[in-house]
């Protein structure tokens, strides 16, 4: 039996045989696949969903001839839809290798009914669809709780291709490429955008729709959580639970915090479910959100975890969340390491994205970390932010310097601190989609700089993010069909990062430029809202967090959970 298959635990039985075989694909390998969360709930999701049963491909990049699933050793060709869950953009020349090594056409265009019916999601794309979109049949957006059943009931309805493309065209969530004409400018804009078959199609704008779960109808669907633990992951053996959606604090970089707003929280009694069932088989837990902290009941869960007799795991944590009562469990839980994001060590360019702390701040609660019995101590940093400059560079090595000096004097025998520093990328529908990315030279100098005035130290461990690689995200964040049709060659070998980077028009703010090539996407979010946090974004102003109140239209995305109607597509069993 394959090593993966004879050391996995499954925590629910899973269904091994129905009328429909459904290949989910994580585009990378087993361990990396494993480890995502996104991953595990759209496998689960399908699996309990009459008529459909799953099996798992991963992909190793440069690999020769096509993949082979897991649980049976079957080829791509020969299930009848293969569902990608995408979740970093740097994974969409992977997607068209596995589609071309699989032997299919890799165009949506050029398959018929003898090939699966491709289909992705994942959270790549809910920032932009648009550089895949020529080589998916479907392209499902929004959150998966609610568009994945209506799919699968859909498709199960349907008969045929074309009358499930009919069906889905116009409903929320649901984006068919092929239905969309889509022009572009000589500047990387959309200069026309239209239906391709407006017979067929609404009366309306060729737009989708994405407006978030009303919180009663996400909480009713959750949480979601990994049935299957493996020892072969980057959380060996843990139980992966999202505990809360969505983060109300605004960080203008950051993608995740504008899409899922409002925050919303799964219950308590159901992760405890959770945790109990699987307590026989691990004794890890990881929380999973964008804002751990905030879940309005964190205090008695914890507790309650912890009476489990859990090493419980906690995502990065905001500094607000560094309390006393709650270190004090999670040190005693058995949890060795705790993760902040800085991002920088300039109070002002902090302030610049939407991060209100300061240095004297993080230091206090780097103070209360060491103190209360964690060993060790992950740091997020950026470089490249929109307004940095030589002295916020300085100001960083600064800070990471006083941060070591209070290790030192707090704890000498912690572990060594570990320092990531990534190259800032815009994202499309942030504030900072408006910002132009710094240049690559001067990334690599800061890079340099930091390596050069850090490296050589004992106390710590520092990993420096590839320019070359975040180039390559920028490019495709920021891309279009266009963008796509260069991916294509590349994946054929055809055409380089190099020669990519040359060809490709990334969408800018500049004079003259049309709409950006997401905007096939809605989710509520106003583009005047982001023009506006932009402008507070150099002008060094904070803008408060999300107050989560009914009503509410300061973003306008809670005025679009309102105005779309959600079909009752049902709920696995």
């Amino acid at each position: 039996m394959n090593k993966y298959l004879e050391s996995e635990i499954t925590l629910y039985p899973r269904k091994m045989f129905d009328e429909y075989r459904v290949g989910v694909v994580y585009p990378a390998p087993y361990d990396l696949g494993m480890s995502n969360l996104g991953f595990h709930w759209v496998l689960r999701q399908i699996e309990t969903t009459a008529g459909f049963t799953c099996e798992r491909f991963f992909w190793t990049s440069g690999h020769k001839g096509p993949a082979r699933s897991l649980e049976s050793g079957r080829r791509p060709q020969d299930v009848h839809l293969l569902v990608f869950s995408v979740s970093f953009e740097l994974d969409f020349p992977a997607v068209l290798e596995f589609i071309i090594q699989a032997g299919l056409p890799p165009r949506a265009a050029e398959r018929d009914a003898r090939y699966p019916l491709v289909v992705a999601g994942g959270a790549a794309l809910q920032i932009n669809p648009e550089p895949l979109a020529p080589f998916m049949d479907i392209i499902l957006l929004g959150e998966g709780e609610d568009i994945l059943p209506l799919f699968l009931a859909k498709y199960l309805a349907a008969g045929d291709r074309r009358r499930l493309f009919q069906d889905l065209v116009g409903e929320p969530y649901a984006y068919i490429p092929s239905s969309v004409e889509v022009e572009y400018d000589s500047t990387g804009g959309i200069q026309r955008q239209k239906w391709r078959s407006p017979g067929t199609a609404p009366a309306v704008p060729p737009v989708v729709h994405c407006p978030p779960l009303p919180a009663a109808r996400l909480a009713a669907t959750g949480p979601p959580f990994n049935n299957i633990l493996s020892p072969h992951t980057e959380f060996a053996r843990t139980l992966l639970v999202e505990i809360s959606r969505g983060c109300p604090m605004g960080c203008r970089y950051c993608w995740a915090g504008y899409r899922y707003l409002p925050q919303r929280a799964f219950p308590a009694g159901r992760i405890l479910d959770l945790a109990r069932l699987a307590r026989p088989h691990t004794g890890r837990i990881g929380l999973v959100s964008t804002a751990v902290c905030q879940h309005p009941d964190i205090q008695a869960l914890l507790a309650e975890l912890q009476r489990l007799q859990y090493s419980i795991g906690l995502a990065s944590l905001r500094l607000s969340d560094i309390q006393a009562d709650i270190l004090e469990i999670v040190a005693h839980s058995g949890t060795e390491s705790v993760t902040l994001a800085p991002e920088t060590g300039s109070d002002a360019l902090r302030r610049t994205i939407n991060k209100s702390f300061s240095n004297d701040e993080i230091l206090a609660k780097v103070a209360l970390v060491y103190t209360s019995g964690i060993r060790r101590l992950k740091l997020y940093f950026m470089t490249g932010l929109p307004g940095e400059t030589e002295s916020d560079v300085t100001a960083s090595l600064d800070l990471i310097r006083r941060i070591l000096s209070i290790r030192q004097q707090c704890v000498p025998s912690a572990q060594r601190v570990s320092i990531s520093v990534s190259p800032f990328v815009p994202k499309p529908n942030t504030p900072f989609q408006f910002a132009p990315p710094a240049e690559p030279a001067v990334l690599k100098r800061n890079m340099r700089r930091y390596q050069r005035e850090l490296g050589g130290s004992p106390d710590l461990e520092i990993h420096l993010g590839s320019v070359r690689e975040a180039l390559l995200q920028y490019h495709l964040s920021m891309g279009s069909r266009q963008t796509g049709e260069l991916l294509l060659d590349m994946a054929r070998g055809q055409l380089s990062v190099r020669e990519l980077f040359a060809a490709n028009i990334p969408w800018s703010d500049a004079p003259g430029v049309g709409p950006p090539p997401w905007s096939i996407l809605d989710w509520g979010l106003s583009r005047e809202y982001l023009r506006q946090e932009w402008i507070a974004a150099r002008e060094g102003r904070l803008t408060p967090p999300c107050p989560g109140t009914p009503g509410c239209r300061r973003c306008g995305i809670c005025s679009a959970e309102s105005s779309v109607s959600l079909p009752d597509a049902g709920q696995p069993s």
